[in-house]
């Protein structure tokens, strides 16, 4: 076909006779075929949008990797946390394993104090049993330890927040040393692996150490561990052991039992918290029974010192209190507060002639009622008494051979003289008038003896507010 166009179409110029050649391929198009249209940008679009698709598929795919890993994640923790890590062998008996927080800082047991020394070795625990408690323990195990001899101080410790339980203090007929029996309760065995309970020693004393993790997150009654420690303590007929014993046991019950008879204490220090210590009867040199929010009660005797303290808990004690003469004393301490403080003190004298002793006794209260009496007490001996309670009656009851002065303060304020056998009139009771809030007064015993020396002569204080205030004497 023949195209026939005019001079102004700019196609039309001279041309020459031959034929010009065929322009070159274009380089990037090589691939197309000849007979496909050339569209270079249709084909652009259609390749830049199944990138974008792409792009957000493997978006999609990377979110519900991560969420998926998440769930796994959660149900891995939980797992962890509430069932019993795998372990080749019984942990039971076996050195304690770590058992790590995934998501926290470790759960371990704490340091031990180390004013008690350091752990020698641990406790070798018997084949876990099976047992069923009210406080829901599924598994028991068993250990002891045995002491070198009867001489050395011995110790019980429990440090961390996740023990208490019971201690049981008996005499022993059958032992030759010392002798601490374990039994611990558990819900799972990881719990009991974090724990150290061990053999220590420091210096010339040794004993044993309970230690727990300290409170952490997420702790549940089921992270604890509840003991029951009972410790024998040898009798013998032809002496009187002498024992030195400290125990700081929080959260444990203290129990003591007929004691006195078979033994003695030159030091005896039981230390508890928010449990109750009893004793049915304890002979110390030196004592120091305390606790806290939980009572005090039983018998107690020394001869040298010994306190009783606890608070927002009674104190129902009865005690002995010996001493020898004048130039030695012996001192009580009774504290509590928001609770009832209730004693009888018996005064004792060890001397050949029955006669004499020196006794201090400081009693504290407040809020609630203060009773105390005095059943016993020698002739010529010297009563130094100091108690108080506050917004509560106090009543008192001296011993008939007391001698010395007293002075009761209160907003009431009554003395009652008791009647009793004395047909020699040889004791006066003379006190004054209640005179801004104290009463002030004396009791002599004339000699009936010529040559003998007076008396020394006691004191006796005693003081409330807004209640009344008793003195028998």
């Amino acid at each position: 076909m023949i195209l026939d166009l005019d001079e102004s179409t700019p196609l039309k110029s001279p041309q020459p006779d031959v034929s010009p050649p065929s322009p070159p391929p274009y380089v990037s198009y090589q691939a197309i075929s000849e007979t496909q249209p050339l569209m270079p940008q249709p084909v652009l679009a259609r390749q830049k949008s199944r990138g974008r698709n792409h792009r957000f598929r493997r978006r999609c795919l990377v979110v519900a990797s991560g969420a998926l890993n998440c769930v796994l994640l959660v149900l891995l923790i939980h797992i962890l946390r509430h069932e019993e890590p795998l372990s080749e062998v019984d942990r039971v008996g076996q050195k304690p394993i770590l058992v790590v927080d995934p998501v926290k800082r470790p759960v371990q047991a704490v340091d031990p104090d180390p004013r008690f020394g350091r752990c020698l070795r641990n406790a070798t625990w018997s084949n876990a049993e099976s047992t069923a408690t009210e406080a829901g323990f599924y598994s028991s195990s068993n250990a002891s330890f045995l002491f070198p001899d009867s001489a050395s101080p011995m110790y019980l410790v429990s440090q961390g927040a996740l023990s208490g339980g019971t201690i049981h203090i008996h005499p022993s007929s059958s032992d030759s040393v010392p002798r601490v029996e374990l039994n611990v309760r558990y819900r799972s065995a990881h719990v009991l692996d974090r724990a150290n309970i061990c053999w220590m020693e420091h210096n010339e004393a040794a004993g044993v150490g309970i230690f727990t993790p300290a409170p952490f997150d997420g702790q549940t009654p089921a992270d604890r561990l509840d003991f029951t420690i009972s410790l024998f303590l040898p009798t013998t007929e032809s002496t009187l052991p002498i024992y030195n014993l400290e125990t700081n046991l929080p959260s444990f019950t203290h129990s003591l039992g007929s004691l006195k008879e078979g033994l003695e204490f030159d030091r005896l220090i039981l230390k508890s918290q928010n449990q109750p210590i009893s004793a049915k009867s304890v002979f110390a040199r030196n004592g120091t029974i305390q606790t806290s929010n939980s009572p005090i009660e039983g018998s107690f005797e020394t001869s040298a010192s010994l306190s009783l303290i606890t608070s927002n808990a009674p104190i129902d004690a009865s005690i002995n209190l010996y001493n020898k003469n004048i130039f030695s004393e012996t001192h009580l301490f009774l504290q509590t507060r928001n609770a009832q403080l209730e004693s009888d003190i018996n005064l004792l004298t060890t001397a050949a002639s029955g006669e004499g002793g020196k006794f201090i006794v400081t009693a504290q209260t407040a809020d609630t009622p203060l009773v105390m009496s005095f059943p016993a007490s020698p002739a010529r001996s010297i009563l130094t008494l100091d108690a108080q309670t506050s917004n509560s009656p106090a009543d008192v009851w001296l011993n008939t051979a007391f001698e010395g002065e007293f002075t009761l303060a209160s907003s009431m304020v009554f003395v009652d003289r008791r009647p009793f056998l004395d047909p020699r009139k040889l004791r006066s009771v003379l006190y004054g008038t209640l005179r801004n809030g104290m009463v002030v007064g004396n009791v002599k015993w004339k000699l009936p003896v010529f040559g003998k020396s007076p008396a020394p002569r006691g004191q006796v204080k005693v003081k409330t507010s807004n209640d009344i205030l008793k003195l028998y004497v």
